[in-house]
């Protein structure tokens, strides 16, 4: 017999064979398998059969004598012994019980990774491993609504985490595991909702922006059947989701509406305010309006600096985007000043191999050799950060991560210019390169992603600055 395929005869789907252990990347196809195999009428018989199996156990050892096998529908045959369901509910219980220890615990405690510790951060990922170990031990309905509700909370509060520090395949992993509970509670709960946007964003952060858009399109339509009206974030989210896509145009006026849905009365700028005007800012940069794209940041950082303090992430975000956004319009003049002072920032706040650092650093280098393209020991000293920056990036994210794809794109231009410069030919622009495809291959030179010479290149723990 294939274990590997279970012939399904249970409730809400008669007859219909599902290979539940085929792996199964596409998350679109899991969301399909769950809604079909996970019905309402399949779980509560899945859980009472493990209850039942266990109650009767338990009677028959009591009276010292065997214990009839549970009933079970027509034509199904029961998994396993009662003496083994009995060990599985125990297993069930305590795993559904520490599951929801778990969430509370992390929902008392929830931290910003990006200005974590090394051990908190440790930390952190760990109850992601541990509360991903728990719920695949946990079939649909063992929390309870209730629980089940604390527990998706807490997926939605370390998936959102796990986002903001650059990790958007973990988030995914977790948020995958708790597919059978978002089916348990229903696909418009509210804790579901949130669970539903966090992996639409972090769709949308590795670049996938259609099937983001394709979600977050859905999850608006659930938002105005539950509230009356969409979640500004959804919102936000989805215009995003077209600036990554190339439609700034069909982005610009939904940017204008938001904006004007958010205002308060009283002028006060709130979080998601600054949040959406950031965002705002980049879109008008990417559409040449320079200036106006500096003052927009320059509001921000100075609210999100006033409010939340000038080392907070945000803030230090912000400054960020400046930079890049004037490096992308060749205006590296701008940018060095206030990329050194943010790089020296982000070290002593974030630490030197912070990802958030390491991006700052590498957009420092580029806005240098914008300043001075022909000259070869600044093109040398930016390869060879890139290149180190390169490789911790593909250790920690992967070759196709968005950040990777980016350093990869800058680096083929950086060897094209100084090849130019050599030559003394014509020196392209270093403006705005076209980011490598998800599945493009990568034509770096083995002996250039090594350094330029065993004695040149610095040691990946210490980038040079």
């Amino acid at each position: 017999m294939n274990e590997s395929r279970q012939t399904s005869d249970l409730p809400g789907e008669p007859g219909r064979d599902i290979n539940l252990h085929e792996p199964v990347d596409d998350l679109d196809t899991i969301d399909h398998m769950i809604s079909r195999y996970f019905t309402p009428e399949r779980l509560e018989w899945q859980w009472r059969q493990i209850v039942e199996a266990a109650r009767t156990h338990g009677a028959g050892r009591s009276r010292g004598d065997a214990s009839p096998a549970p009933a079970s529908p027509p034509d199904t045959v029961l998994p396993c012994r009662a003496g083994a369901s009995l060990a599985q509910s125990r297993d069930v219980g305590r795993a559904a019980t520490s599951a929801v220890e778990a969430a509370e615990s992390q929902a008392m405690s929830a931290r910003d990774l990006r200005m974590a510790s090394p051990g908190d951060r440790e930390e952190t990922r760990a109850v992601v491993v541990e509360l991903q170990e728990l719920l695949s031990r946990c079939p649909a309905g063992a929390l309870g609504a209730e629980g089940s509700a604390v527990v998706l909370a807490a997926v939605a509060a370390l998936a959102q985490a796990l986002i903001t520090d650059r990790d958007e395949r973990a988030a995914l992993r977790l948020i995958r595991a708790a597919f059978p509970h978002l089916e348990f509670l229903g696909r418009r709960h509210p804790a579901v909702l949130e669970v539903r946007r966090v992996r639409a964003e972090a769709l949308s952060e590795l670049g996938l922006y259609r099937r983001a858009e394709k979600l977050l399109r859905r999850l608006s339509e659930d938002e105005e059947r539950v509230f009356g009206s969409g979640d500004p974030r959804t919102a936000l989210l989805l215009l995003w989701t077209l600036v990554g896509s190339g439609r700034s145009q069909e982005a610009e006026g939904g940017f204008r509406s938001l904006e004007a849905r958010l205002a308060q009365p009283r002028g006060t700028v709130t979080p998601m305010l600054w949040h959406l005007r950031c965002r705002y800012s980049w879109l008008l940069g990417q559409q040449g309006w320079v200036n106006e794209s500096v003052r927009g940041y320059d509001d921000v950082i100075i609210d999100r600096s006033h409010e939340l303090g000038a080392d907070h992430a945000d803030a230090l975000d912000a400054r960020h985007s400046k930079g890049k956004m004037l490096v992308l319009a060749e205006e590296g003049a701008q940018a060095v000043t206030l990329l050194q002072a943010l790089a020296d920032d982000r070290a002593r706040v974030q630490g030197d191999r912070h990802p958030d650092t390491l991006e700052t650093l590498k957009y420092l280098h580029l806005a240098r050799v914008q300043m001075e393209p022909r000259d070869d020991r600044v093109l040398h000293h930016a390869i060879n950060d890139l290149v180190q920056i390169l490789r911790i990036q593909d250790e920690r994210h992967g070759p196709v991560h968005p950040l990777s794809r980016d350093t990869t794109a800058w680096l083929h231009g950086l060897f094209r210019l100084q090849e130019r410069a050599r030559s003394r030919g014509h020196i392209p622009d270093l403006g705005r390169l076209p980011n490598t495809g998800e599945g493009q291959s990568r034509t770096i030179p083995l002996s250039r992603r090594s350094g330029t010479s065993p004695d040149a290149r610095p040691a990946p723990e210490q980038v040079v600055r």
